[in-house]
């Protein structure tokens, strides 16, 4: 057993090879946590051992835990700190929205263990979206489906909760996939359909390969749903550097924007969100964003960028 000045009742250890893979919430530092712990089951009070057995014996008041009822998932989560857990040496839990390594503030589900997502993707996330792998009718979000070998299909993996689904058809997405924010281009290198733009990591460890040189595509690139075909960013001819009929200085296409951390991203040509993993035409002078397709659609003529025109190296792309 084990006192501590900030709670009332004596704490037991739980450090059973059980509990080794426990997933919980300590009351002291507010932080995810995984292992052996000291618990108060009269309370629902947990410390982790490093709190539990601090020096620091400042009193704290115990601050109220931030639980609650969310439509993306069957059992109540709670809000956390990932704080310390991702140091562990078998960390490797990813975001259920936007399937991004966790940091930050979060809620998790302690009863299932199989439920994370980041606060601000719990905050923006949607219950229904239209996506262009699915056109036919609009994705419904559910947080459980009873068969988990059902494939995703945007990007061909096994879906995990939460998905989106269309019921009718018998589609399964990913909730990153099915939110994606995808682009169109025409480009003479595939006439006869339009191009979609796909950011980086889209298709995970799993990468489809480029149609031109064979490579597999894990950076940007382009996708026609209708023929199968894939094109690197660096294999589809499209100029490093343009003049824009919306702008004063020539647009460069660039991997890279820091923008003001504001988490919010819009394409100053067309004023809509842009995802901040495809490639951009910027002007670092102006800060000014946007869209390729947006770009591409309203380019001076030829002959006024002739002198802008230069191949888009691989290297740039470091």
């Amino acid at each position: 057993m084990l006192r501590v000045s900030f709670h009332p009742h004596p704490l037991i250890p739980n450090d059973d090879d059980d509990d080794d893979e426990t997933i919980f919430v300590c009351d002291r530092c507010e932080e995810l946590c995984i292992g052996s712990r000291y618990s108060c089951k009269l309370c629902s009070f947990n410390l982790d051992s490093r709190c539990a057995t601090s020096k620091d014996k400042t009193p704290k008041e115990r601050s109220i835990k931030t639980i609650v009822n969310h439509f993306s998932h069957l059992h109540q989560i709670t809000r956390c700190k990932i704080g310390i857990l991702q140091t562990h040496p078998y960390f490797d839990l990813a975001c259920m929205a936007c399937r991004q390594r966790l940091c930050g503030i979060i809620y998790a589900c302690t009863h299932c263990s199989e439920f994370f997502v980041h606060e601000s993707c719990l905050k923006h996330m949607l219950m229904e979206v239209q996506s262009l792998f699915h056109p036919q009718h609009p994705l419904q979000l559910f947080p459980f489906v009873s068969n988990l070998k059902e494939i995703c299909k945007a990007c061909s993996e096994y879906v995990e909760h939460p998905v989106f689904s269309c019921v009718q058809c018998g589609i399964f997405m990913h909730y990153s996939c099915a939110k994606y924010q995808f682009r169109e281009i025409k480009h003479n290198c595939h006439a006869d359909h339009h191009l979609l733009h796909l950011g980086k990591g889209f298709f995970g460890d799993k990468s489809p390969r480029c149609t031109t040189c064979g490579l597999a595509c894990k950076g940007t690139l382009f996708n026609c749903l209708k023929c199968g075909f894939y094109i690197h960013l660096e294999c589809i001819p499209l100029p490093s550097i343009v003049k824009h009929k919306r702008h004063l200085h020539p647009l460069v296409l660039t991997t890279l924007v820091t923008e003001d951390g504001s988490e919010e991203y819009y394409c100053d040509t067309c004023e809509t969100q842009r995802n901040p993993e495809h490639d951009i035409y910027y002007c670092k002078e102006c800060n000014y964003t946007s869209h390729i397709d947006c770009v591409l659609s309203e380019v001076e003529p030829p002959e006024d960028i002739l002198q802008f025109l230069t191949p888009h190296s691989k290297e740039s792309d470091g």
